[in-house]
C-alpha cells in the first residue's frame, strides 16, 4: 500500500512539472518578443503611450490603487494565509502558500534587477530604452497573494478567489501602465513567475500530503480556457497588424489600439495561468487518508 501511495504521488507530480514548464516557455517567449525584437518593442511602446494618454484624467485613482500594493499588504496576506491554515489545521498548505509569496516576489526582484537585461535597439521610446522593468513587482505582489489564497482555501473557495483576485490583479496591472511604470509584457511575465512558484508549492504539497484524482475540474474550466484563448488571439492579431503598419501604430488612434491589445494580452495570460493553477490544484487534491496510509 505504501508503494501504491508513493507511486501515485510521483505520478501526480507530472501535472505541476508540466504546467511549470509551459509557464517557463511562455515566460522566455514573452521576454524575447517584447524586449529583444524591434517590432515587439515598438508595439509595446505604443501601448504604453496609449495607456499614459488614457489614464491622464484618472491619476489620483491610479495612485490610490497602486498604493494598496505594498510591503504592508504582503504582510497582511501572509497573516491571512496563516490564519486560514490554522483554522483548517493545514500546516503544509499554509507554509506552501507563504512560500509562494516569498519566492515569487524574490524571483521577480532578482530577474528584474540582476538577471534580465534590456538592450538598446536604437528606438525612440517613451520610457528609458534600457531600463528593464520586467517582471512587474506590483503585479507579482498582487497575484502572489491571490495564488497563496487559492492554495490554502478549501476547494469550494478557489474559483471565487480566482475570479475576485484576478479582477483586482488586472486592475493593478493596468494601473501600472496608466502610471507609466510598466509595459504590457511586465505584467504577463509577473503572472508566469507566480505560476511557476505556485507549481513548485503544489509539488511540495503533493509530496507531503498525498493526492487523489478530481474528475470534474475540466468541465468547470472550459469557459475560462475559451476566454483565455480568445483574448490572446485577438490581442496577438492586433499586435501583428500594428507591427506591420508603423504609420498607424505611431498615431494616437494606433497607440490606443496598442493599449487595447495590451489589455487583451494581460487578461488572456492571467486567465491562462489561473486555469493552470485551478486545474493542477484540482487533480492533485490533498487527501490526508492517502497521506497517512
Amino acid at each position: 500500500m505504501t508503494e501504491l501511495v508513493g507511486g501515485r504521488r510521483l505520478g501526480a507530480l507530472a501535472w505541476p512539472a508540466a504546467t511549470a514548464t509551459a509557464y517557463a516557455v511562455a515566460f522566455v517567449l514573452v521576454y524575447y518578443v517584447s524586449v529583444r525584437t524591434v517590432r515587439g518593442r515598438s508595439v509595446s511602446d505604443a501601448a504604453l503611450r496609449g495607456a499614459i494618454s488614457s489614464g491622464a484624467s484618472i491619476q489620483d485613482t491610479v495612485e490610490a490603487i497602486l498604493d494598496i500594493v505594498s510591503v504592508g499588504s504582503l504582510l497582511g496576506a501572509v497573516a491571512m494565509v496563516a490564519v486560514i491554515a490554522l483554522v483548517r489545521l493545514d500546516r503544509v498548505r499554509g507554509l506552501a502558500s507563504i512560500g509562494v509569496l516569498v519566492t515569487a516576489n524574490a524571483s521577480t526582484w532578482l530577474l528584474k534587477e540582476h538577471l534580465l537585461t534590456r538592450p538598446d535597439l536604437g528606438l525612440d521610446e517613451i520610457a528609458p530604452a534600457t531600463l528593464n522593468s520586467l517582471p512587474s513587482g506590483h503585479t507579482t505582489a498582487a497575484f502572489s497573494a491571490v495564488a497563496a489564497l487559492m492554495i490554502v482555501l478549501p476547494a469550494a473557495g478557489r474559483v471565487p478567489a480566482a475570479l475576485l483576485g484576478g479582477a483586482f490583479v488586472t486592475v493593478v496591472a493596468l494601473a501600472t501602465m496608466f502610471a507609466g511604470w510598466h509595459r504590457t509584457a511586465d505584467a504577463m511575465a509577473a503572472f508566469l513567475v507566480v505560476g511557476m512558484c505556485t507549481m513548485a508549492a503544489i509539488s511540495v504539497i503533493v509530496l507531503l500530503d498525498g493526492t487523489r484524482p478530481h474528475a470534474h475540474a475540466g468541465v468547470l474550466l472550459q469557459w475560462w480556457v475559451a476566454a483565455a484563448v480568445g483574448a490572446l488571439f485577438l490581442g496577438s492579431a492586433l499586435v501583428a497588424v500594428l507591427s506591420a503598419l508603423a504609420p498607424l501604430r505611431d498615431t494616437l488612434p494606433g497607440s490606443l489600439l496598442a493599449f487595447l491589445s495590451a489589455g487583451l494580452l494581460i487578461v488572456g495570460t492571467l486567465l491562462g495561468v489561473l486555469v493552470g493553477m485551478l486545474w493542477v490544484l484540482a487533480v492533485t487534491e490533498d487527501v490526508r487518508d492517502g497521506a497517512s496510509t
